[in-house]
């Protein structure tokens, strides 16, 4: 009995010991291995041009553009950072690689705009290196804010609405919205030919509107007007439509800006040494009268926007051709057509012709690149060229509040 029990065990044990191994009816299903997720890789991009621009508001601003290729489409720009010692800025601009997916393995270009902090550097030379590539800029004098130097400014306009009084229309005319009381009004924006009102007293105070009592002017033939020497604060500039010196030109009609239908008044924080210059008020005096411009009647006026190349005080060889090329903003309301032109105004001109006649149509509001072949001198230097605009009539004009500043190209040429 006792070897017939341990016989039974013994067949049972086995048939459990069997049943532990797969069989093709209970075979386990393999078990999913992920492989691992690779770290990303980082390191310096590729940089294959620096330019340095100056824009010469004051303070000065510096922006260097840079242009490269990352390896592939998976490699991006991960950080730019910026660190000056002394007259030396060094700018580390670094990528980053994530690999584990499919990438186009083409150079991808980049392009970036850094501003470099330049405030209240004194004047000198300085030197940016950008991933071991360097460029140069001259600051000619201290780049420090007065902080009793800020100025407000801008302009009083007359807002037109081209229609006659009682015509209707299912939408509005040109220049003109729908007002309050379902009549048409100016839009309360500055429109082409639209001219500025002279002779209109303005008042300045300090803190939020409504204040005055600090200074008052009047605006000149342009409807200018500017308050300057100002400290940094808060600053209410206000017309009083009811005060003798304003009641022959604003007796009837509404503001439509910056508040529609309502008192002309405006609350500015100016920081220390900022220029404001763009505080506009705009009149509409309801007299309904058609607008007709007088095809002659524009004026001409233009803004900087950049250095395309050779931005200031970039080296050339002495003797070596280059061409310098600005763009620029037609910010009036005459079109600058094939009679316009650039001419040289001051400076070195650089082996330039006189004249450069303008090859396209440029209208209101549109830029232009204006380029011009030269010539470095041989002699060792620094050398500056000034130019401005030329109407038809042969009246020449520039840029800036006044339109009468010259943009220029400066270049320095090294010895040997």
């Amino acid at each position: 009995m006792t070897k017939h029990i341990s016989f039974f065990l013994l067949i049972l044990g086995f048939a459990s010991l069997v049943s532990c191994f797969p069989t093709a009816e209970n075979e386990l299903p393999p078990t999913a291995t992920h492989a691992p997720t690779p770290l990303p890789k980082r390191g310096p991009a590729t940089v294959e041009v620096v330019e340095i621009h100056q824009i010469e508001t004051f303070p000065v601003i510096v922006n260097v553009i840079t242009r490269g290729h990352l390896p592939n489409e998976c490699t991006t720009i991960d950080q730019i950072s910026q660190v000056r010692t002394g007259s030396n800025f060094k700018i580390s601009i670094d990528s980053v690689y994530y690999g584990g997916e499919p990438c186009l393995q083409e150079p991808i270009p980049f392009e970036e705009e850094i501003e470099l902090d330049v405030v209240s550097l004194p004047a000198g030379i300085y030197v940016v290196d950008v991933n071991g590539l360097q460029g140069t800029f001259k600051l000619q004098a201290d780049n420090v804010p007065d902080q009793e130097n800020g100025v407000i400014g801008g302009q009083v306009w007359h807002d037109t609405c081209s229609i006659v009084e009682g015509e209707t229309a299912p939408e509005a005319p040109a220049r003109c919205v729908v007002g309050a009381d379902d009549s048409y009004v100016a839009n309360g924006l500055v429109d082409p030919n639209e001219m500025g009102l002279e002779g209109i007293l303005l008042k300045l105070g300090e803190g939020s509107c409504p204040a005055a009592g600090l200074a008052a002017t009047i605006t000149d033939s342009n409807g200018g007007y500017l308050f300057s020497g100002l400290k940094g604060g808060v600053y209410c500039v206000s017309i009083d439509r009811m005060d003798p010196q304003n009641q022959d030109v604003l007796a009837t009609g509404q503001w439509t800006f910056p508040q529609a239908g309502q008192e002309a008044s405006i609350t500015i924080s100016l920081s220390p040494g900022e220029s404001n210059l763009d505080l506009y008020f705009g009149w509409f005096d309801q007299t309904f009268e058609p607008f007709e411009p007088p095809p002659d009647d524009c004026t001409d006026k233009a803004i900087f926007r950049a250095d395309v190349s050779i931005p200031d005080n970039t080296v050339v060889q002495a003797g070596g051709t280059f061409t310098k090329t600005w763009k620029l903003q037609n910010i009036g309301s005459c079109t600058w057509d094939t009679g316009y032109g650039v001419e040289f105004f001051d400076g070195d001109q650089l082996g330039a012709p006189e004249t450069i006649p303008m090859t396209t149509t440029i209208a209101p509001g549109e830029d232009v690149d204006i380029a011009i072949p030269m010539v470095a001198p041989v002699e060792p230097g620094e050398y500056r060229g000034e130019w401005k605009l030329r109407n038809p009539d042969g009246f020449l004009f520039g840029i800036g509040p006044g339109s009468n500043r010259a943009f220029w190209v400066q270049i320095v040429v090294e010895e040997g």
